[in-house]
């Protein structure tokens, strides 16, 4: 099995994905598998009226689909299963934008979720919490030093991507957030090839 590519280029795309809610329920569906929008909703504070309305935005733009079984607000909803690529240089500025107000969000929720791992951590077993990391290093590379790591690391999380995909899921596992952020601190010394 593999996962179907989408490049995301289009500036609706990008304001579907950037809401609050939808993000949430995005990370749920992640997390989780499938579930219904009142089990969602139950998951999230709020009404299924108002997590049905999402999911079905969110099905519009083909981000979650419909899973087998279930009517109406008891039909389950899962992720649709395929890499999704930001493509910044084909964005025009509401895309940017539109990009701008995502990242927000996932950079709020992903404090979230770390502040969650900090104050749970001492209910796992000891070898989750042995094996959950966090890496922090500056690093000082040239702009292709910089595109050759992002790629390798990339290939590294690629290998286990399908097997976090809800029809891939085994026993023992939990679902790991993991992310790479890679930005320069300041401009690059004078004198190199992109000045």
């Amino acid at each position: 099995m593999s996962f179907d590519r989408r490049k995301l280029t289009d500036a609706h795309d990008l304001r579907a994905l950037s809401h609050p809610l939808r993000v949430r329920l995005m990370e749920l569906l992640a997390r989780e598998g499938q579930l219904t929008a009142t089990e969602a909703a139950t998951e999230l504070g709020t009404t299924p009226a108002n997590c049905s309305f999402h999911l079905r935005l969110l099905a519009r733009h083909g981000f979650v689909e419909e899973a087998d079984g279930g009517v109406g607000r008891q039909r389950p909803w899962r992720l649709v299963e395929q890499e999704t690529q930001i493509v910044t240089r084909d964005l025009d500025p509401e895309g940017l934008s539109a990009l701008r107000a995502l990242d927000e969000l996932r950079w709020v929720r992903r404090q979230h979720r770390q502040a969650e791992w900090w104050r749970t951590r001492d209910e796992y077993p000891e070898r989750w919490r042995g094996a959950a990391s966090e890496s922090f290093a500056v690093l000082h590379l040239t702009v292709d030093e910089v595109v050759e790591l992002r790629d390798a690391l990339q290939e590294v999380i690629n290998r286990y991507v399908e097997r976090g995909a809800p029809s891939q899921r085994r026993a023992g596992t939990a679902p790991i957030d993991i992310a790479v952020s890679m930005m320069p601190l300041r401009r690059p010394h004078p004198g190199g090839e992109d000045d």
